[in-house]
């Protein structure tokens, strides 16, 4: 029997056609196979391989039909067999090359939380317009879905559901009691004693603070107030408040951020598909593929993050030049981070400061391309800090121009230039890359002392803030701007499995509800850097992630 019957016989014994182009490519497998040396065993377990792959794929292109059968179901092209085929020649590097996605802020979908119907949708970009100077109405809609997003997230939590159970002494068979209510502000008109209230804290007249949630304001007095929970309380900080009205007057006995979830307890309340801001998750069977990758390869992937890389300094050049030699030799290399700022001083936007900027990228490029491995097979991302060339002062800022980097895109093979913030994904993994000063910003704004019986670390402080808030920058908007129509892209919610925040402070690393929390530290003073592994180890079907603080010596 010959080669090509053959091929044809099993196909059909497993309920296959075999176009002709399709039969010509499967021997032309079947031939190179055969000249690297595999027996007949091996060539047919191959074989059956692709089979089960094309009866999977239909099995899953076929849940859409209505449960109709196809006669071009069985059929074979050559172009899925192609693409089978190109699937399993792909080695552990393909597979981690396209797990990394990087999402710029001004084009990621928008999460959605609509309070009347009390469910979830992803805007997807492109579906709505968004201009960077929107009108009042996107201030306003930035406020109430930044409240909307932690309600609906405070009103799940056990304290807060109301016990429908209870035993004979009329208490709840659960805790004894032990939950509450929230009182709606415009609900302490009339009413005595301590309530428990959600809301955001404005600033309504100059040194004057008010509650406000969705049904109305009262004035704060927080001279008497206890505060329970670590980080900053700021100005548009959402708080659970614990309180008594009095004149009109809301007295604050005690404060404490909103309670928060892991990320996992957040996509079941989202749903998957609501979650997937990559457009790379199409259904629950593509994301346990892609976990299975990522058991499997996960552990190749390594970011090393810089912040803070003064390029106007020798010394910065230098170490830099140092700290690729170590890695040049690694394979996979890493996906490299330089957060900014990328100058000590900020340079005027004259010819003189633009000729700097440009030749400072261009130093780069020339120690790169010293390790020739580096410039044509290692990814560098760039993100831009407060002092950088383009738009700046105002969240989310844009990548650095192009034109400052001419030099070094044309030198180094994979440059990629992001938005601040920017999100990145490595297989299931996400992970936030933000640049700001956060906790000198949060201590100049903060209303009340934080708590001194934690570990004591202001940039722990400052993470817990962004974090419980699920937002970078819960601040006044007159300390930190922000485009209303773009303010989702600095929202935490769900939970990233990452936030690397570059600050400029030292060195910080914490495990925050299963959100690993990292501060790089600037590269220009100390020389330090993190390594970050999102898979450092899997067993099983876990995954583990590995966190390494890092100097230059």
């Amino acid at each position: 029997m010959s080669e090509r019957k053959r091929l044809t016989r099993i196909f059909k014994m497993h309920g296959l056609s075999l176009q002709a182009s399709a039969l010509d490519t499967l021997c032309d497998v079947v031939q190179r196979e055969a000249e690297v040396g595999r027996n007949k065993a091996d060539v047919n377990n191959v074989i059956f391989n692709i089979i089960d792959e094309i009866k999977d794929r239909r099995i899953q292109g076929g849940n859409g039909s209505g449960g109709r059968s196809s006669s071009m179901g069985n059929i074979v092209t050559s172009a899925l067999l192609e693409d089978v085929v190109a699937d399993f020649r792909r080695d552990a590097k393909d597979v981690s090359d396209d797990a990394v996605q990087l999402l710029d802020a001004f084009h990621m979908p928008r999460l959605d939380f609509d309070r009347m119907r009390k469910n979830f949708s992803l805007v997807p970009f492109g579906k709505e317009d968004r201009e960077l100077y929107g009108e009042a109405v996107a201030k306003v809609d930035m406020f109430n879905q930044r409240y909307a997003l932690i309600q609906q997230r405070i009103l799940r939590q056990d304290i807060f559901q109301p016990k429908l159970v209870t035993n004979r002494l009329g208490r709840s068979a659960q805790n004894n009691g032990g939950t509450h209510t929230i009182t709606p502000v415009e609900s302490l008109l009339g009413r005595s004693g301590r309530r428990f209230l959600l809301g955001m804290i404005v600033q309504v007249e100059e040194g004057n603070y008010y509650l406000e949630d969705h049904t109305a304001q009262v004035p704060l007095n927080l001279s008497d107030a206890s505060l329970l929970t670590d980080g900053f309380i700021t100005e548009n900080s959402v708080v659970l408040i614990e309180g008594e009205a009095i004149d009109g007057v809301l007295h604050v006995h005690n404060m404490g951020s909103p309670i928060v979830e892991n990320r996992l307890d957040s996509i079941k309340a989202i749903g998957l598909q609501n979650s997937d801001i990559f457009n790379s998750i199409g259904s629950l069977s593509e994301y346990e593929k892609l976990r299975e990758q990522e058991i499997e390869h996960g552990e190749d992937g390594m970011f090393v993050v810089l912040s803070d890389v003064y390029l106007d300094s020798p010394a910065v050049i230098e170490k830099i030049e140092r700290m690729l030699e170590g890695y040049s030799d690694f394979n996979p290399l890493p996906i490299f981070v330089f957060m900014g700022n990328f100058t000590s001083k900020p340079l005027s936007s004259a010819s003189e400061g633009t000729k700097a900027m440009i030749s400072y990228f261009e130093d780069l490029a020339n120690v790169i391309c010293k390790f020739p491995n580096v410039a044509n097979e290692g990814r560098f991302v760039f993100i831009p800090g407060p002092n950088d060339p383009g738009i700046t002062g105002v969240l989310p800022r844009g990548p650095i121009p192009n034109y400052f980097t001419s030099a070094l895109r044309s030198k180094v093979k994979n440059v990629m230039l992001a938005s601040n913030p920017c999100r990145m994904r490595f297989f299931t993994k996400e992970i936030v890359f933000f640049r700001d000063n956060l906790v000198s910003k949060m201590r100049r704004n903060c209303l009340i002392e934080p708590r001194q019986d934690s570990n004591g670390q202001l940039s722990s402080h400052a993470i817990k803030t962004v974090l419980d808030q699920g937002h970078l920058s819960p601040l006044p908007l007159s300390t930190s701007p922000i485009y209303w129509q773009h303010d989702h892209a600095l929202r935490l919610y769900p939970f990233p499995d990452a936030l690397i925040c570059g600050d400029r402070v030292e060195q910080y690393y914490e495990t925050y509800e299963e959100c690993d929390a990292i501060n790089p530290g600037p590269f220009s003073n100390g020389f330090n850097f993190v390594v970050y592994r999102p898979v450092g180890e899997a067993g099983g079907s876990q995954t583990k992630s590995d966190v390494e603080l890092c100097e230059v010596p």
